[in-house]
């Protein structure tokens, strides 16, 4: 446990023979000062009470705004030191300094954010990151380019963003997901500083427009699998993975990617998703075995040749999400399907193709994944609504 006192800098003397009065913090051998700004004879100081005390030469008000910031600056890195201490990681006094640095405001929100996407990329989370960088990189760009600290982030300051986004033309999509990821680190600073604000985001909605979810009826996909394509190109892999992806249920492009031979074992595939961590198993049929086949020759570990090992994880993913997409596009072109097929569309034709025959909602959210039914029934009500224009049609043809 760090400790905090009130002392003199006893190797800065200056010429009237006067120290720094300074707070100091020690933990593990290691000190860190936190000047005053005031200089005192070592008369005008208890080292024991760690107080300055009246002598005469200065007023007794000045001695009491010394003891002052002296208590304020204690108080602050005892509150710092305490955030430390309920952390699970060792802690150093640089990062007693850098939490004091922002509690105090000469460290913002800014500074915060950046620690905040170092830490992501650190442990891995590289996608969280880059979405985090991103956001960070628009507020610099459509908000302040200078920082400024966590309470001076206001309702205000808020508004003003997103109307800066509106009139530079960005999508309400694009601006739900700034706002999202903005709140999203200021109420993790505030909890991880213990910081206790008026929530800015408290009279601001964030809206997303709906977008189209692509599906395919069951005639189409037929024809996709049953396509000639030539073995080996990046074509006839999109559309295997395509495939794939509807034959495991819709598993997602991501989990596919990163998809390696340990996780294939006997007569099943267990992984977990990427998204939520979830442990998933999908029964192993002919249809499934026979692509496993097709790559059973891939080389390193992973399942598919999409993923360059020497690459990070999440580098590898997007560059093979990149090329599959655009592989895919190329297959759509081919067989004239307009607008093109993307990757994510197979997870929806699954979903299509389990309600339509019937399988119970709480079966078809569990196949696919989903923390919750709400979250299914969201997602097939977004899908086609053929079923709501069948009955509007018949309801226009008795009129007419």
């Amino acid at each position: 446990m760090a400790t905090v006192k009130t002392v003199l800098v006893k190797g800065r003397c200056n010429s009237r023979g006067a120290y720094p009065l300074a707070v100091q913090v020690l933990h593990k051998r290691k000190k860190k000062v936190f000047y005053t700004g005031y200089s005192i004879e070592p008369c005008q100081f208890d080292s024991i009470s760690g107080r300055v005390i009246f002598n005469g030469m200065y007023t007794m008000e000045t001695v009491r705004r010394m003891n002052r910031v002296c208590r304020k600056i204690s108080k602050v890195l005892d509150k710092a030191i305490d955030i430390l201490e309920k952390g699970d990681s060792e802690y150093t006094t640089c990062d007693i300094s850098r939490i004091y640095e922002t509690l105090t405001g000469k460290v913002g929100f800014y500074s915060y954010f950046q620690e905040r996407i170092r830490v992501l990329f650190d442990t891995g989370h590289e996608g969280t990151a880059k979405a985090y960088e991103s956001t960070l990189h628009s507020m610099q760009r459509h908000l302040c380019e200078s920082d400024f600290p966590f309470p001076h982030l206001s309702s205000r300051l808020v508004i003003k963003y997103r109307d800066a986004l509106q009139e530079a033309g960005v999508g309400k999509n694009t601006i739900g997901f700034y706002l999202h990821n903005m709140k999203a680190v200021y109420r993790r600073g505030c909890l991880e500083l213990n910081l206790v604000f008026p929530s800015p985001f408290s009279d601001i909605r964030i809206r997303s427009e709906k977008t189209v979810k692509q599906s395919l009826p069951m005639n189409q996909v037929k024809s996709l699998a049953r396509l000639s394509l030539s073995a080996g190109t990046p074509e006839c892999l999109a559309r295997d993975i395509f495939i794939f992806s509807i034959y495991t249920r819709g598993m997602s492009f991501v989990d596919i990617a990163l998809l390696k031979k340990s996780d294939v074992f006997p007569g099943v595939i267990r992984y977990r998703r990427h998204k939520t961590g979830q442990l998933l198993e999908i029964g192993i049929n002919r249809q499934i075995q026979s692509l496993l086949d097709r790559y059973g020759d891939t080389a390193g570990n992973y399942l598919f040749p999409l993923v360059d090992e020497s690459e990070t994880p999440y580098s590898g993913y997007k560059k093979a999400y990149n090329k599959m997409r655009y592989a895919l596009k190329k297959v759509s072109k081919s067989i004239g399907m307009n607008p093109p097929l993307r990757l994510h569309a197979a997870r929806h034709c699954w979903a299509t193709m389990a309600r339509e025959n019937g399988t119970p909602l709480h079966t078809i959210s569990e196949c696919l994944g989903h923390s919750s039914e709400k979250m299914t029934r969201i997602y097939l009500k977004e899908l086609d609504r053929s079923v709501l224009d069948e009955v509007n049609n018949h309801i226009a043809d008795n009129i007419c």
